[in-house]
């Protein structure tokens, strides 16, 4: 039973930005009662529910439905198609409507639809806080690679300080996005930077945002900035945090935690583990995941999906259909071997 880009393009079409995720959970319970799957509501906030088949089996695989903003319509490329949301995550989430519907009266497995991935993780977190699994499967974007390991993020904002005057008047010391500007370079030279993992490759980085100052002719008193710290299983957010306190007291920096989401690794000796890589190759997911939030609930989870990470929230996001049947296939597989196990 081969997935067409059809329906692909189907799920694609329905707009499902976090808080709007109403559409697409109404189209996922019309598939499900087509095919006679009795489902649950699992409320997470006043408007939104996560979606829940069979939750009390051994084994489960879940998908979110929102995607990021700034949508995009899908666009059929060959064997391509691009548009947001097509790998993240709506190629999961059909990949799982039709193991539903290829395993509905055979395999016992747990089917979860998540809402809130993209922004606080609600939907997962609301589920396990109720059930738990010996083994899951998260579907993100990871190149089809079995992932047994997931890095941290932290999130710290930070506000710089100038005084402000005429632009005529400047001197560097005195414009708030110097400010900024020469103690984001010295993070470059934190020691946590140093580590590397075998499977996320080395920690990161990322300035998500940076913001000060207008168009008229005067010097920026403040400016802010939100910046990832992208860590690994072996680190901690404490040991960052006391670097960036050190580095921040020579530059009279303020900063307080946006986010946090724990890095983790699961054993590669589990049986689960060592089934999955009959198929599909060992790797890291780099992202946060609803992974997360099942795996510190005790259920160990991998991540695993078609298409590339990298293109996951850009206008260059796309999937090969090629890959969204190699990863339907190795699931099937997986499946079947575990439930004989």
């Amino acid at each position: 039973m081969a997935i067409k880009i059809e329906e692909l393009v189907e799920l694609a079409k329905i707009r499902s930005e976090t808080g709007y995720e109403s559409k697409i959970l109404l189209h996922i319970e019309e598939k499900l009662d087509a095919l006679g799957v009795n489902y649950e509501k699992m409320p997470v906030d006043e408007e939104r529910y996560n979606l829940i088949v069979n939750p009390e089996e051994k084994f489960m695989i879940n998908a979110h439905v929102d995607t990021v903003g700034d949508y995009f319509p899908p666009e059929i490329e060959g064997d391509i198609l691009w548009g947001r949301g097509v790998m993240d995550d709506k190629a999961g989430v059909l990949i799982m409507l039709k193991l539903i519907e290829e395993f509905r009266d055979s395999l016992p497995v747990s089917y979860v639809f998540f809402v809130d991935e993209e922004e606080e993780g609600k939907g997962s977190k609301k589920y396990a806080e109720k059930y738990a699994h010996d083994f899951a499967v998260t579907m993100e974007p990871t190149s089809l690679q079995v992932c047994t390991a997931e890095a941290g993020s932290l999130e710290l904002e930070f506000e710089f300080w100038g005084k402000a005057m005429h632009g005529s008047c400047a001197k560097e010391e005195e414009n708030a996005i110097w400010q900024g500007i020469k103690f984001i370079n010295s993070l470059k030279k934190m020691k946590f930077l140093n580590a590397e993992h075998k499977l996320l490759g080395n920690p990161a980085i990322n300035i998500e945002m940076f913001d000060g100052g207008d168009y008229i002719l005067a010097v920026p008193e403040s400016a802010k900035a939100l910046i990832d710290f992208i860590y690994l299983p072996s680190q901690s957010a404490v040991e960052i945090i006391d670097e960036v306190n050190k580095i921040s007291k020579e530059y009279n920096v303020n900063h307080m935690i946006y986010d946090l989401s724990p890095p983790f690794e699961i054993s590669a000796k589990k049986s689960e583990v060592k089934t999955f890589l009959k198929y599909a190759r060992k790797g890291g997911f780099r992202s946060w995941s609803d992974a997360q939030n099942l795996v510190d609930k005790g259920t160990p989870t991998v991540v695993f999906g078609p298409g590339d990470l990298r293109n996951a929230h850009t206008k260059d996001e796309h999937v090969r259909m090629e890959d969204v049947n190699k990863a339907y296939e190795i699931l099937k597989k997986v499946l079947k071997d575990w439930n004989s196990s």
